[in-house]
This record gives structure tokens, sequence and C-alpha cells, in this order.
């Protein structure tokens, strides 16, 4: 039986990367996808490879539609499949609005919803042919919200567009055996908030956001579809 493939956008760093790490650990031949980051990317795929020799690495802004087109073409001349896709890509700021530049506007918008949306374009025709699929994608904690944080409005606001197009095409592809889900965590950083800012004592980990990610592609999820599970610890955002 040949492997399942998952492709995670940004996964040379953070996040990404051990989230490839550990699909490699389940079985999974993974596509480890950078833009700048060459080095950290193929130090992953050298791990990767260890358990999944036919991983492979590519490459682009995602940003982009026609970048996005190129990289899967490739992936589906290599695999011809895709089974899972984990829109992780989605840069964050941290800056009063007023202050915020056009550029920085643009990139946090393009980073979280474009991304997602160009890559989730890509893959939806041939899960449809195969009925059969997941797309994970990334929020944050409060996405499922109107939020308004002093120095993080545009990052909420692209989450919350996120969050509706989660919702839209989970509603749109579910007739055709396609899951698509969101995994919201709390921060992941430690320069932001401190330890005592959280309601369990501590951020979320990458381990948290992982064992939800694998429950949500098991058989036990599979009426599970559309759905954003916070990875929180009860944390609310404008409560500390």
């Amino acid at each position: 039986m040949a492997k399942k493939v998952a492709v995670v956008t940004g996964s040379a760093k953070g996040l990404g990367s051990a989230i490839t790490l550990a699909l490699a650990q389940e079985g999974f031949t993974v596509v480890v996808h950078y833009l700048k980051s060459r080095q950290d990317a193929e130090l992953v795929l050298g791990q990767v490879t260890k358990k999944s020799p036919e991983s492979i690495l590519v490459s682009g802004d995602i940003r982009d539609e026609r970048a996005v087109d190129k990289i899967f073409a490739e992936i589906f001349k290599k695999f011809s499949k895709v089974d899972l896709l984990v829109n992780n890509v989605g840069n964050f700021i941290y800056k009063r609005f007023s202050k915020t530049t056009i550029d920085e506007f643009k990139d946090i918008v393009e980073s979280n919803v474009y991304s997602t949306f160009f890559c989730s374009r890509a893959v939806l025709p041939a899960m449809r042919k195969r009925k059969f699929g997941h797309i994970i994608n990334i929020g944050t904690v409060g996405v499922d919200s109107l939020t308004v944080r002093e120095k993080s409005t545009p990052y909420f606001m692209a989450k919350n567009a996120l969050y509706f197009v989660t919702k839209a095409m989970a509603w749109e592809e579910a007739k055709n055996g396609i899951h698509i889900n969101m995994i919201s965590p709390a921060s992941l950083e430690t320069d932001i908030f401190k330890a005592g800012d959280f309601p369990m004592g501590r951020s979320a980990s990458y381990g948290d956001v992982i064992k939800v990610l694998k429950f949500l592609i098991s058989e036990k999820a599979n009426y599970i579809n559309g759905a954003n599970i916070e990875v929180a610890g009860g944390f609310i955002p404008g409560l500390v």
C-alpha cells in the first residue's frame, strides 16, 4: 500500500518542522516546504528521510498563485496525490496599527489568507477525484470571534478571515469526502507573554498541537469537519 503524502507549508522551522517530523514518524511521505530558510529545511529533510526516505524538499513563495501552481505541479508529478495539506504559513506582527506599513499589512494578509487559499485550491481537484483528503489550517486562539488587539490587529483580522475560509471550504467539500479543519493554539512564543499569563501556567507547545492534528486526521474524527479546535488551555486574548 502506497504511503500517504503530506504537504506542510513553512516546514523549515518552528511548528511546521515539528509537524513534519511527527508525520514522518506516523509513516507519511512528507513534502518539506520553505521560502528562504534552505539550510534549516535541509536539516529537517535529513531527519525526515531517516523515517520516510521518499520525502522531498520544495521551495517557493506561496503568497503568489503562479509559484503555488509550480510547486504543486512538481509534487503531483512525483507522487500523483496529496492526502494531507497543513497550511502552516502565516506571518505574525506585533506593532501598533498606526505604525504598520502598507507592505507589512499586505504581507500579513497574503501570508495567512492567500497562501491557504492558493494551496488548498491546488490540492482540492485531486482530492475530489479520490473522494479523500484532509486540510488542516493553523489559526490562533480567539479566531472564532472578532478580536481587536492593540499591536496585532492585521494578524487577527487575517486569522478571522481564515476561520471563515475553513468553514466555507468544509461546507462545500464534505460531500466529496474531504475534511477541512482548523487548529488554533495560544501563543507558541515566549517573548510576548510569560508563563503566568496562561491559566494553565504555560503557553501551548508544539506537541499539544500535534496531538490534535493526529486526532483530526484519524478515523476517530471522521465526523468532525469545519471545526476550529483551540489548543489554548483556557487562555482568552484580551484578558491578560
